[in-house]
């Protein structure tokens, strides 16, 4: 038997690099039981596959003996029998495998596989920055919704304008804009997949595999080109064979209920099928005083379906298919001046608020083997409708005075979404590898945004404004990106991508109070072509450490103004904008893996940056190119097992920006003030706990998170500060050994601190928070 340490210190890849097309689907095999490592070596010789194994993750040593002529998955399943590993990808001729969840493991981006490159590789093989979380993680730190993940990854910040207004922004890289037909300088993709618009990705996030935070322009690889980084959600996949199912029910304060499920079924040797579903649902943590409706409360309910099929030995499909739902009374947003009542927890708008949203959309991906490497092929199709009615105003028009008025949103959108994206990866040869590719897509968008006002005191109508668009937005680009392995510890990595944007837009305004402005558009129509490059230089002094420094550019495309008040601002494109970002970083491991740590620096230029001011010249609220800004910027990630059943993870961010050149017509000089949502100092730190304790385990998780002082927007009004806090998260229970089942209990918000999410100066001042203490308990089993 081989020792532990023996096993840490082996290289993560073990396998024959034979063609994929050698594979065969049964072989004759006579392996012995022996050491893990020696006995997926003889595997892979004599089925002809590869296989990548994460050893410094094997919880045994021993594997089982395989003889005869077999399926060879059904041989591999039979040979890692009892030893910790599972398989988490197989496709066609490269089959992953990681150790199971037993016993507590650190996933928190070290050992992650991950996709940042359009190809499975572990996280710390990858010269680019990103925070990268596997399912136990999400499981055991509650990460149920984007909020979650932003408490634990330096340089993203996600907040709320409203329930259906995400605000997502990476290292300062974001954009407030509702308007349909637009992009944001970050990117949201799930299974491959991009979510064209901000109100259908807030979504649950759960049945997850991994999620992957990838930070900087991403604009060679990825299917829209995003200025500032990409959320990627990974929902993996079933295993043939083999049929599992996991669940979790929870009960929690606010009369809070959930439920979460997932189950795998195997329909032999060439089928398997995984059907997710969650179910939440709480009360308000928030009301209206004037009318009684609960705020902040919620349904949901979502859903996900996957069938996976081995076609033949070089060709599988995953087919796949989800729906949400959810609905809520509204946000919170509670008045600090006029008609106060001192209760951050309650609002006095006295108008209905309502939310509703569902999410739907199918895939078919297919990854086919060739002697050049693989070739995969993703179609889509996505849809989305949602409805969002609130007050702008903190306060209800009976609190008002003089010409002050309550404004009131009605805001509708309907999208759907088709792409294609085409792909060839290479094999991983001596001197390096490649992928290259093929991406289209289209968008259409529609929207009715109704904003009216109601007059201080009286309540009459003194605004009344209907704007009712249609947006196309169509996306072709082609891309290459390659390395080549100079010696066996430099190698350099240079990709670019070609992308043409198309966008049309119909837009249709009329103010029923003065008509004189009403306007009709139709078929405004603009493109845009860009050139995104990317070049990477990695050293690997030492054979668990990397070194690098990145060059990469990204580019948002432009678009038009489909919420401006005047033909003029509508026929007036707004620019792309783009980013030129440096970095270096040192990426490594310690101690047999015991110690992890990334850090990096970097230094991003925007040019022509998008925003959305008012324009004191033309009286017209519009998005504008503001010109330039820079954005300094340190991140680490440290994580460190001092014991086996113990991991501490931190993670702390700094940001340093600066609008370099930034005029607003007829009104203020932002030049030299700091970009919106990027705090100066961001910081986790996050301890995971999983002891066997007689016949059971003791498991536990706490998350601390600060988040420093930081202006909404670009005018540095005091106003839109939101002022710094910190959140505690924790959780402590009981599992069973082989942790088929568990009971916990938990805190959110434990100190139960007030922090603002959005804070509004609209008329009067105003301040919407985040979630109040929640204490819950959850009975999780697997079968």
């Amino acid at each position: 038997m081989i020792s532990r340490n023996t096993l840490l210190s082996m290289a993560a890849i073990v396998g024959a690099l034979s063609p994929m097309s050698a594979v065969a689907r049964t072989a004759r095999f006579d392996i012995p039981a022996q050491s893990v490592s020696a006995a997926l070596s003889m595997f892979a010789r004599q089925s002809g596959l590869q296989v990548i194994a994460p050893a410094d993750l094997a919880t045994a040593v021993t594997s089982q003996p395989v003889n005869g002529t077999l399926d060879t998955r059904v041989a591999l399943k039979t040979l890692i029998g009892g030893t910790g590993l599972e398989v988490v990808s197989d496709k066609g001729g490269v089959i992953v495998l990681r150790a199971a969840a037993v016993g507590n493991a650190a996933d928190m981006t070290a050992d992650i596989l991950v996709t940042a490159q359009r190809r499975l590789e572990r996280a710390r093989d990858v010269p680019i920055s990103i925070t990268a979380i596997g399912r136990q993680t999400i499981e055991t730190a509650r990460i149920n919704e984007l909020r979650d993940l932003s408490r634990i990854t330096p340089g993203l910040l996600i907040s709320n304008f409203s329930i259906g207004s995400p605000v997502i922004a990476v290292r300062g890289a974001t954009n407030t804009f509702s308007q349909i037909g637009v992009d944001k300088p970050v990117g949201i993709f799930v299974d491959d997949v991009y979510i064209p618009r901000n109100s259908a990705s807030t979504f649950q996030l759960f049945g997850l595999e991994s999620i992957q935070v990838l930070r900087g322009p991403q604009g060679t690889l990825f299917g829209k080109n995003v200025t500032g980084g990409a959320l990627v959600f990974d929902t993996g996949r079933p295993s043939y064979g083999q049929s599992d199912m996991r669940m979790r029910i929870t009960g929690a304060s606010y009369r809070t209920a959930e439920l979460d499920a997932l189950a795998d079924v195997g329909l032999g040797n060439d089928a398997a099928g995984r059907i997710a579903f969650s179910a939440r649902r709480h009360d308000g943590w928030g009301r209206d005083r004037l009318t009684g409706q609960a705020l902040d409360n919620l349904d949901s309910v979502n859903t996900r379906g996957q069938l996976r099929l081995r076609v033949s030995d070089r060709l599988e499909a995953l087919i796949g298919g989800d729906y949400a739902a959810d609905s809520a009374g509204g946000r919170t947003l509670s008045s600090i001046g006029a008609g106060s009542d001192g209760d951050p927890r309650t609002a006095e708008s006295g108008t209905p608020q309502n939310f509703s949203r569902a999410v739907y959309g199918g895939s078919a991906r297919l990854f086919l083997d060739t002697g050049m490497g693989q070739v995969t092929s993703v179609t889509a199709w996505r849809g989305s409708h949602s409805i969002d009615i609130y007050s702008n105003v903190a306060a209800n028009y009976i609190f008002l005075t003089g010409t002050q008025s309550q404004a009131l949103t009605d805001d509708r959108d309907h999208v759907s979404s088709f792409s294609q994206e085409i792909r060839l990866a290479s094999p991983e040869w001596r001197r390096g590898r490649f992928v290259a590719g093929l991406y289209l897509a289209s968008d259409v968008s529609s929207r009715r945004l109704n904003q009216t006002a109601l007059a201080a005191r009286t309540g009459a109508l003194v605004t009344n404004q209907l704007w009712q668009g249609r947006a196309l937005s169509q996306t072709a680009a082609v891309f290459l990106n390659g390395t080549l392995n100079l010696t066996p510890f430099l190698s350099v990595t240079g990709g670019a991508r070609y992308t043409r944007d198309h966008k049309a837009a119909d837009l249709a305004f009329s103010n029923s109070i003065n008509g004189a402005g009403n306007f009709a558009e139709t078929n405004a129509t603009r493109n845009w072509s860009q050139f995104t490059p990317r070049a990477s230089l990695q050293i690997k002094p030492v054979g668990s450490t990397m070194l690098y420094v990145t060059y990469s550019r990204g580019y948002t495309a432009g678009g038009f103004n489909t919420q401006a008040a005047t033909k003029a601002a509508f026929d007036a494109a707004f620019e792309p904008e783009t980013l030129e970002n440096i970095e270096g970083g040192l990426k490594t491991a310690l101690f047999g893996g015991r110690l992890t740590a990334d850090l990096d620096g970097f230094v991003s230029k925007y040019r022509n940056k998008q925003e959305l001011y008012f324009n004191n010249l033309t009286r017209v609220l519009n998005i504008t190119n503001a010109g330039k800004a820079t954005i300094h910027g340190i991140e680490a990630q440290v994580a460190v097992k001092p014991t086996r059943w113990a991991t501490l993870t931190g993670t702390y961010g700094w940001l340093d920006t600066r609008y370099d050149r930034f005029v607003i017509p007829g009104g203020a000089v932002l030049t030299g003030n700091r970009l919106g949502s990027s705090p100066k100092d961001k910081a986790s730190a996050m301890l995971d706990i999983d002891a066997p304790l007689g016949r059971v385990r003791l498991i536990g998780n706490a998350v601390y998170s600060y988040t420093s002082q930081y202006f909404t927007g670009a005018t540095q009004e005091g106003t839109l500060s939101v002022p710094a806090y910190s959140l505690v998260n924790g959780s402590i229970g009981l599992a069973t050994l082989d942790r088929r089942y568990s009971l916990t209990v938990f805190a959110r918000n434990l100190l139960n601190r007030d922090y603002v999410l959005i804070p509004s100066n609209q008329v009067v001042l105003g301040r919407y928070l985040g979630e109040p203490r929640i204490i819950g308990a959850s009975l999780s089993a697997r079968f």
